[in-house]
């Protein structure tokens, strides 16, 4: 991934990931810009949290600091989610995960739309990764898409937005990928993360 992406983070413990788009356009002169990752947590956002007790090695690839990567033909941005985490040093299939965060501010009518729109982008990205750029095949990882919506714990577990137990099925039969929505993702292993 390194070789494909030319700028990438190392994490070996916990770390967060928060967009500071929506929060710049009511703070037009804050320091910070779009989507941001590290090991503490960042000032004045909520966050999507990675757990990672056991320190397993993650290699995490900041999209908006990648872009050339998703220009089509046309030289036109491809629509893509914010990020993607490798567990880096995995001995068999590892874990890849591709998040998407969305911040709704305090209007409850915009949640559901965002939350579809951020499974969108987070499908059609592994679908150009996969399908268009070739990064991984049907079955090298263990695919995770993640859904978080920082500025709204108390909707977790998000189970009034989660798509029908037939659609998750679809996505893991048709695309194998499993589907997970919160604000804190526990690392476990090399193979495995989960809801915490």
């Amino acid at each position: 991934m390194e070789k494909i992406f030319r700028e990438t983070e190392r994490f070996e413990s916990d770390f967060y990931i928060g967009d500071y788009t929506e929060y710049l356009k009511s703070h037009p002169n804050y320091g910070m810009t779009g989507v941001a990752m590290s090991n503490m947590p960042l000032a004045d956002i909520q966050t999507l949290h990675f757990t990672n007790k056991q320190h397993i090695p993650v290699l995490a690839v900041n999209f908006e600091k990648n872009l050339n990567y998703f220009r089509g033909d046309n030289h036109e941005l491809v629509s893509n989610c914010e990020c993607m985490l490798v567990s880096d040093k995995a001995r068999k299939k590892g874990w890849l995960v591709l998040a998407e965060l969305k911040y709704c501010g305090g209007d409850q009518r915009t949640v559901n739309e965002n939350f579809e729109k951020a499974l969108s982008q987070v499908r059609d990205t592994f679908l150009y990764l996969r399908d268009v750029k070739h990064l991984f095949g049907e079955s090298d990882f263990r695919y995770i898409w993640v859904i978080s919506l920082p500025e709204h714990d108390e909707l977790i577990p998000f189970s009034q937005f989660y798509p029908s137990p037939e659609r998750i099925l679809a996505y893991k039969e048709q695309l194998h990928v499993n589907l997970i929505c919160s604000n804190t993702i526990e690392i476990r292993t090399h193979q495995h993360v989960n809801m915490e």
